[in-house]
């Protein structure tokens, strides 16, 4: 079904979103699964194998739920390249060592024009993007919390339906002692038989606060199944206990493959900030795609 949806896209069309998935180093199918959703994520590299802030990590490791405190609902938005926009809404509900967590993200990559196979115009179709995902976390013992996801991803186009059912699965150990975090996250495996691959990715990473620095540092590996291995490093600076920067850098600017231009050398550079104010956190990232362009989304989280 996707392989006739995408002729049915122009030239112009099929080039930025060719180059949006290069970027993102993903076929353009699927894309909503590896995007990091999670602004913390976002502009620290694209890292989201470990999340021991005690906030809502959408997308992220399912494991890092556990160290959520108290009831919590987030809403983000996503202005993404050529014209793409991405919306994420997610809650989060506390019972004693357990978590219950609900996600629901969405991208729409707009109007497209339809041709037949001389090129006449036929009119226009939407292409969408859906996942919903219920996830469970607890904690283990003192240092080891495990997770899991499930959830549904939804695609349409041109009046067309089609979907598959995936899960996450994650591990986080934690030290609170060193402030030491270690992250091991599964994402995306396909539940059953499938007509296509799904972007299944291993994470494997760490965040840690410097000794007399009011610094964390991640630290993150990402291997995918089509033989491709990336690496994120971010960096967040705690500036005061309601405010903090986040700075990062991953290793997308190498995927790009339309050679290291001036635009292109700072592919791959990400920054943020959070705001955390009465229960209130205010998150924003910004993500370099280098000639392709800059990525920029906020979230709005509320604690109880």
């Amino acid at each position: 079904m996707y392989t006739r949806v995408m002729n049915l896209i122009n030239s112009r069309i099929v080039l930025g979103l060719l180059l949006t998935a290069v970027a993102l180093a993903e076929t353009p199918s699927h894309q909503l699964l590896t995007y990091p959703f999670s602004n913390r994520s976002a502009a620290m590299g694209g890292s989201r194998s470990v999340d021991p802030s005690g906030q809502i990590d959408i997308q992220g490791n399912p494991a890092s739920a556990s160290f959520v405190q108290g009831l919590q609902g987030q809403v983000g938005f996503v202005n993404h390249l050529v014209g793409i926009q991405g919306f994420s809404a997610a809650g989060l509900l506390p019972l004693e060592r357990h978590r219950i967590s609900a996600e629901l993200i969405y991208f729409d990559y707009g109007l497209f024009d339809k041709t037949d196979i001389v090129g006449t115009n036929q009119g226009t179709f939407g292409y969408h993007e859906l996942a919903a995902a219920l996830g469970y976390a607890f904690k283990f013992s003192e240092g080891i919390r495990l997770g899991g996801r499930v959830g549904r991803f939804t695609r349409v186009a041109d009046g067309s339906t089609g979907g598959d059912f995936y899960y996450d699965l994650g591990g986080v150990y934690h030290n609170q002692e060193d402030s030491l975090t270690i992250g091991v996250y599964l994402a995306s495996v396909a539940l059953g038989e499938n007509d296509e691959s799904f972007p299944t990715q291993l994470h494997i990473g760490s965040s840690k606060i410097l000794s007399h620095l009011p610094l964390r540092l991640n630290l993150e590996g990402i291997y995918d199944f089509n033989d491709q291995i990336r690496f994120a490093l971010g960096g967040e600076i705690l500036l005061h206990r309601n405010f903090r920067v986040r700075l990062g850098v991953n290793s997308n600017r190498f995927d790009l493959q339309t050679g290291v231009t001036e635009s292109d050398f700072i592919a791959g550079t990400t920054g943020g900030f959070a705001i955390d104010w009465q229960g209130m956190l205010i998150e924003s990232a910004t993500q370099s795609f280098g000639a392709a362009g800059w990525v920029s989304q906020i979230s709005i989280a509320y604690r109880l």
